[in-house]
């Protein structure tokens, strides 16, 4: 009985070790947000995701939100509306439109920006969050053809 007693312990404190953040103390982050528009109205239920930039670790923490129907979006990096740390960004979007025909209810629509601004290698824009910011400016985005020219190289405008 001691024995097993004595074995599931030392598998617990095993499992215990194991369960910590793989890659340091989670960093401060402080409440920030935004507004995401396209052609000068909300994108409701845009994905926004902010990528680090300059050097930080691809394990990084990696903030998002969607936007609400007022355009406005609030941050969540371990807990909702958390925030963000500090450092500077790149900010990625995506805007699911309506699930195609025969689309499982769990699977988003086709992407409406068509994946313009999806990654870090085109961003819709770049951010410095600070320890004190708390609004980034708002970002509107031109909207994206899908047999246009812009589909291929739109650019964002960001208001101050």
């Amino acid at each position: 009985m001691k024995a097993s007693r004595t074995i599931f312990i030392v598998c617990l404190c095993c499992v215990l070790c194991g369960c910590g953040t793989r890659h340091g103390p989670r960093p401060a982050v402080h409440p920030v947000s935004g507004r995401l528009l396209v052609a000068g109205k909300p994108a409701v239920d845009a994905q926004v995701t902010l990528y680090p930039v300059g050097g930080r670790s691809q394990y990084a923490e990696r903030p998002r939100a969607t936007v609400e129907s007022d355009g406005s979006y609030h941050l969540t990096t371990f807990v909702t509306r958390d925030g963000a740390p500090v450092g500077d960004f790149a900010v990625g979007v995506a805007w699911p439109g309506p699930r195609r025909k025969g689309q499982a209810e769990d699977e988003q629509g086709p992407d409406r920006l068509l994946q313009r601004y999806a990654d870090a290698k085109k961003p819709a824009a770049s951010v410095h969050i600070g320890p004190e910011t708390t609004e980034l400016p708002t970002i509107d985005l031109k909207p994206v053809e899908e047999n246009s020219k812009e589909a291929a190289g739109a650019t964002p405008s960001m208001e101050q």
